[in-house]
């Protein structure tokens, strides 16, 4: 199964892309600031590229273009049995990073979608925030130390994981009517394993592996191995990955964008996204997605950061950030580094990226906006 994806997997589910306001599509309704362009002059205005200013009202203009495709891989499993799931394997996760199994996967989301396989797909494609109303009901397992398996006997309610199928008689119920196919119909429902990092729902994940219930398949335990990073071209794309389960090809452009000219070692520059009405994966921007703001700086070329992208924020030699909660515009004068370190302004050396990401509120790790600031003295 193929669908481009925009990578709309990592965060899945609960915290797929919604609008947080109520307020559909459209511009992010910020105040404050002037609206200072440097991306080229539109009907809302601006100044000519190249100009420098220091209050940067964004534009498509200086926004990358990021696209990708996954390929899920079913496991048609044995139904009405008792299923295990084994991620002992899983020592790089599905984008390609280094997974320790034993300590990194604290829990494991198990979600049942009123969807075929390709129409989870196409669901997670539009981002459209419609998943929620998708579901057909979910379990998590919380996993205990050094643990890398466990019987789907085990996973309980989110929230309350000490009701198991062991331990709580509707659980029992619902864990028997997902596992047949007379009430759980695989013609129309597809089954998803999500081991991931942490216990909040939906983040963090480190694969996805999806389940078919198959009267002809004796299969009870599920094995959950690690993805590889593609090398050379890539098959003509950018970059991306390829697994038992889950592979995930991927196409970036950073080099196209008309870079932001900002005061060299000046850290208050205002940034106003309000006039944005898509965002860099091809989306209609919401209102209030975003939800954190960095500044990178790379001693990689923009071509090098292209097949690198998966890794932009580990392979940064510093990145300050801030988490952001409305659309007003926001001064990076605020950003600090992981020691608190705040953040001084760009200089002529290396590659300085700014990135907007809707990473609380979205299913897709990419940013919503990325460009380039380069010093204009």
């Amino acid at each position: 199964m193929h669908s481009k994806l925009l990578l709309a997997v990592a965060p899945l589910l609960l915290l797929a892309c919604s609008d947080p306001a109520g307020t559909g599509g459209g511009g992010g309704g910020g105040s404050g600031g002037s609206a200072v362009s440097t991306a080229g002059t539109n009907a809302a205005g601006g100044t000519a590229p190249g100009q420098c200013a220091d209050t940067l009202a964004l534009q498509a203009a200086s926004n990358y273009t990021f696209a990708s495709e996954i390929t899920l891989t079913p496991a048609a499993v044995k139904p009405k049995s008792e299923l295990t799931f084994d991620w002992s394997g899983l020592t790089m996760d599905f984008l390609g990073r280094p997974t320790n199994p034993s300590t990194d996967i604290n829990s494991v989301l198990l979600v049942v979608f009123n969807l075929t396989l390709q129409g989870l797909a196409d669901t997670l494609n539009a981002d459209d925030g419609s998943i929620n109303s998708k579901t057909a009901g979910a379990l998590q397992l919380i996993t205990k130390p050094g643990a890398t398996s466990a019987s789907i006997y085990d996973f309980g309610v989110p929230g309350t994981p000490e009701n198991t199928y062991r331990t709580d008689a509707s659980v029992k119920t619902s864990v028997d009517e997902y596992l047949d196919p007379a009430v759980n119909d695989p013609s129309s429902h597809v089954i998803a394993i999500l081991p991931s990092n942490g216990t909040e729902l939906g983040r963090n994940l480190r694969t996805i592996q999806a389940l078919t219930l198959d009267p002809a398949s004796g299969v009870t335990a599920v094995s959950m191995a690690g993805s590889m990073r593609l090398t050379g071209d890539s098959g003509g794309h950018s970059g991306g990955t390829s697994g038992p389960s889950a592979s995930v090809t991927y196409d970036v452009d950073l080099q196209h964008l008309t870079p932001l000219r900002v005061p060299t070692g000046k850290a208050a520059l205002t940034v106003d996204w309000s006039q944005l009405t898509d965002n860099g994966l091809g989306n209609p921007w919401l209102a209030r997605s975003i939800s954190r703001v960095f500044v990178g700086h790379y001693t990689q070329s923009l071509a090098e950061l292209q097949k690198q992208f998966l890794d932009l924020e580990t392979i940064a030699t510093d990145i300050y950030a801030m988490d952001v909660d409305a659309d007003a515009p926001v001064s990076l004068a605020g950003l600090k580094d992981a020691g608190g370190k705040a953040f001084t302004g760009v200089d002529a050396t290396g590659v300085w990226i700014l990135a907007l990401s809707c990473s609380v509120y979205c299913s897709s790790p990419a940013p919503w906006y990325l460009t380039v600031l380069k010093p204009c003295d």
